[in-house]
């Protein structure tokens, strides 16, 4: 499935002064933009068919020093997953988008004595996915 991808780069097409890429954190990078998915996602409902509606638990997270920098790229990816008209399509036909709900606004989640802080923010999203055959 190519959900993370499309969240992905419906995020890099915002034209943010940086990318945001798959994966944890690695410290490479300041600034360091990631979307990662978190576990706990699950299968709401399920058809004799095999057709699931699945939601999955999806965090956008970001580190470096300039913490203004920081809320501001998080606030803008935040207010555009949030609106209501948001949708990703998926590119091969593994998923149907449904809905996206943010669990928790821009948060700083820890700061180093190197003045380095990382914030993050959580969100739900909901598919409709279908047995391949």
């Amino acid at each position: 499935m190519d959900l993370k991808e499309r969240v992905k780069d419906s995020i890099n097409s915002l034209g943010l002064p940086l990318k945001c890429l798959l994966g944890y954190l690695d410290g490479k990078h300041d600034p360091e933009l990631r979307l990662q998915m978190l576990p706990g996602s699950n299968v709401i409902e399920r058809d004799y068919a095999g057709n699931k509606t699945e939601q999955y638990f999806v965090e956008v997270i970001m580190r470096g020093s300039d913490e203004e920098l920081i809320n501001q790229v998080l606030w803008q990816i935040a207010n555009v997953l949030g609106d209501n008209d948001f949708r990703v399509t998926s590119k091969d036909g593994s998923f149907v988008f449904s809905t996206l709900e943010i669990a928790s606004f821009p948060h700083p989640t820890m700061a180093d004595t190197s003045g380095t802080i990382t914030y993050a923010f959580d969100f739900k999203i909901t598919v409709d996915t279908f047995e391949k055959g």
